[in-house]
């Protein structure tokens, strides 16, 4: 059976009239010509009348068809059939809804919502599908969501289903709904296969479409072409690290679409006004002092089109003091006490022994130090890994205690140390930043004229034959080769490993300008 993508272009065949119109209006031009006798030529026009009048009937034929064919291919005939053996016989379509939900569908074009227009798009498509017919229909968001998985010839619960359905908060990603969609249809049978996309036109959804191999495909692009729409999209806090006694700044970036224009953006704590600006595209707060604890806040836009995406909700965390967990013996751990408790510290330290470990609870710390603390026990080395993974950091100072075996136990080390060696012939080497972006740097604070420099008397072995761990670093190396301080990411957490102990029987490090500094970074960007 014959039907048409585009009926409204059978309009032009009424064009396929012009040529006859041409055809009857065109006049004869008569010549005349005084001769001595004209028999030879009348004798030549009766030859030649014929096969002129056959020409120019041909020639109207031809011009006919070429208006007709071309309204035909703009209306887009499709054939429907069941099978070469009943060629005009109406085909069975099994037809799959690919339907995006996210959160722009609900942008608001003129009076209407473009939802709204979505599912009377999704409602049509089924309208049309004829007894026997079948349709399955899987909603984009993040994620796939199969709301009629196989093929079902029940279209009075696949109406039902599309009616009741509300955009999600969420994006959209169609590649995924797209293969399932087609999984589908093959695993339905041999009948004929249709693909129906229903979205807005936003780029996002389509990145990952590729172009693989499509059943007869078509898209409803929905909405405005020039969408207009201004929403915060992310915020910067400096200090990441709010504490009660320190301000910090607050920076939105705006997304816009449309024509750029200022706008207003309302910054909201605890329910109360904060402050408001006018910004284009990123705009600027100073955060007042909060007592410590979890504080709501928010940043709001004016009302547009899209109304969902106009308030960006965030949490403010401020903290009165940093508890740290050191682990190390009273002598080992001396100095390390000492730098996280100078006058007025922000630190709450505490020590406790390395046999201690296994018994503590490490959720309520984002920062642990090991001084001389190797070997641990097996549940103790267990307990700090899950807390690494869990977005903690661990700090290893290595020390005399420790050998080569009760190193080969992690899993998270920057490096396999294997050994510890004395240096012959000490000298002060310099320390070299070889990371300067790394956060563990960004507001790291020396003494004026100071140019950090070490001696190092003994220094842990790294098994440099084996590869390097994923995600590792060295973020210190003393002079331009050696090792001082190394990083890895494990899980969502840091692991740094020092190269020489806390104290002085390794070096000289816990006297130097950049080891309190170094210390207290460690922790605030931890924390």
């Amino acid at each position: 059976m014959w039907s048409f993508i585009n009926p409204a272009f059978l309009f032009a065949l009424g064009a396929a009239a012009i040529p006859l119109l041409l055809h009857l209006l065109q006049k004869k031009r008569k010549i005349q010509m005084p001769f001595s006798t004209v028999r030879f030529l009348k004798l030549a026009q009766r030859r030649s009348a014929s096969r002129v009048r056959l020409e120019n009937i041909l020639l109207w034929l031809l011009r006919t068809a070429i208006l007709v064919l071309l309204a035909l291919a703009f209306a887009m005939p499709v054939l429907r059939t069941s099978s070469f053996g009943s060629f005009l016989g109406e085909a069975q379509r099994d037809v799959a809804i690919v339907w995006d939900v996210s959160y722009s569908m609900t942008y608001e074009s003129g009076r209407t919502r473009v939802w709204d227009d979505a599912r009377s798009a999704a409602t049509g498509i089924i309208n049309s599908l004829r007894k026997g017919d079948r349709v399955c229909i899987f909603l984009a968001g993040d994620d796939v969501t199969p709301l009629l998985a196989q093929p079902t010839s029940d279209l009075d619960l696949a109406r039902t289903l599309v009616k009741a359905q509300e955009p999600r908060l969420t994006s959209s990603r169609l590649k995924p709904a797209i293969t399932a969609a087609l999984a589908a249809l093959k695993e339905a049978g041999t009948r004929e296969h249709e693909l129906f996309v229903i979205t807005d036109g936003q780029a996002l959804p389509w990145t990952e479409v590729t172009g693989a191999e499509l059943p007869p495909t078509f898209v409803a692009l929905l909405g405005s072409t020039s969408p207009q729409n201004v929403a915060p999209l992310t915020i910067n806090v400096l200090p990441a690290l709010l504490l009660t006694n320190t301000t910090a700044q607050l920076t939105a970036n705006l997304g816009q679409t449309g024509a750029a224009r200022d706008t207003t953006v309302t910054l909201y704590i605890d329910d109360k006004e904060i402050a408001r600006r006018s910004a284009t595209t990123a705009v600027q707060f100073a955060l007042p002092l909060l007592p410590p604890g979890l504080h709501r806040a928010r940043l709001e836009t004016p009302s547009d089109p899209l109304a969902l995406d106009n308030t960006f909700y965030f949490l403010l965390r401020v903290r009165e003091r940093l508890p740290v967990l050191l682990v190390a013996s009273e002598a080992d751990g001396f100095f390390l006490t000492r730098a996280l408790n100078p006058t007025g510290s922000l630190f709450d330290v505490k020590r406790i022994e390395p046999d201690a470990l296994a018994a503590e609870s490490l959720t309520d710390y984002s920062c642990l130090l090991l001084a001389n603390a190797l070997p641990l026990p097996g549940q103790a080395l267990l307990n700090v890994e899950k807390f690494v993974q869990g977005g903690g950091t661990l700090v290893i100072f290595p020390g005399d205690r420790a050998t080569a075996a009760d190193y080969a136990s992690w899993s998270c080390l920057p490096a396999k140390p294997i050994g510890a060696d004395d240096i012959a012939e000490p000298v002060r080497q310099p320390i070299r930043l070889r990371q300067p972006r790394d956060p563990l740097f960004a507001d790291l604070k020396l003494p004026p004229g100071s140019v950090p420099a070490i001696t190092a008397r003994r220094q842990l072995t790294l098994d440099g034959s084996a590869p390097a761990a994923p995600q590792t670093q060295p973020l210190l190396t003393l002079a331009d080769t050696a090792p001082l301080l190394l990083a890895r990411e494990f899980g969502k957490g840091r692991v740094l490993l020092f190269t020489v102990a806390a104290d002085r029987r390794w070096s000289d490090l816990p006297l130097s300008p950049i080891f309190l500094p170094i210390v207290h970074q460690i922790v605030q960007v931890s924390a």
